[in-house]
């Protein structure tokens, strides 16, 4: 049953996505990605026993969010490679002694924290994608998303307020 759902979407919708993906990202190769990666998802969906009603629109929507969401860590990396330099100059005396009262800080206010905000930011400072995260949890894609965004948000406010107190 779910060889054939997944065939007769493909044949159905495999070309409409990738020309909408191809349309939005104009690289043959991440549009080929993307759609791999979106039928992917759809057969995950299907061997847990969930068939979307509209697979056509289902198969759409989570191929334009992962396009959303590689554009996004695009730009992310795209901000950040000029920290990733290396340096010749050694930090002075005073930098490296803020540097780790800062570390010891959020250390401390990461210890605070609930403990599955805390293992979610870690997971996510590692490098894990929302998803592992929500498979490690055991919560679904968007709990997990607004647990990481609330406990970022505890985060900043909570070294906020340790940065005015200094």
């Amino acid at each position: 049953m779910v060889a054939e759902f997944i065939e007769a979407a493909y044949d159905e919708h495999e070309a409409r996505i990738h020309g909408m993906v191809l349309g939005a990202t104009r690289d043959p190769e991440l549009a080929a990605d993307v759609t791999q990666e979106a039928f992917l998802r759809l057969l995950a969906e299907a061997r847990a026993g969930r068939f979307p009603d509209a697979p056509g629109a289902w198969l759409y929507r989570t191929a334009m969010n992962l396009v959303v969401n590689r554009a996004r860590r695009a730009a992310v990396a795209r901000r950040f490679a000029p920290r990733l330099m290396q340096r010749d100059d050694t930090p002075d005396p005073e930098s490296m002694a803020l540097e780790h009262e800062r570390s010891r800080s959020m250390h401390e206010v990461l210890a605070g924290l609930p403990v599955a905000d805390r293992m979610a930011l870690l997971m996510a400072a590692q490098g894990l994608s929302g998803e592992d995260i929500a498979a490690h949890l055991g919560k679904s894609h968007g709990a997990t998303r607004t647990l990481l965004c609330r406990g970022r948000e505890r985060l900043r406010r909570a070294m906020a307020e340790r940065e005015a107190a200094r």
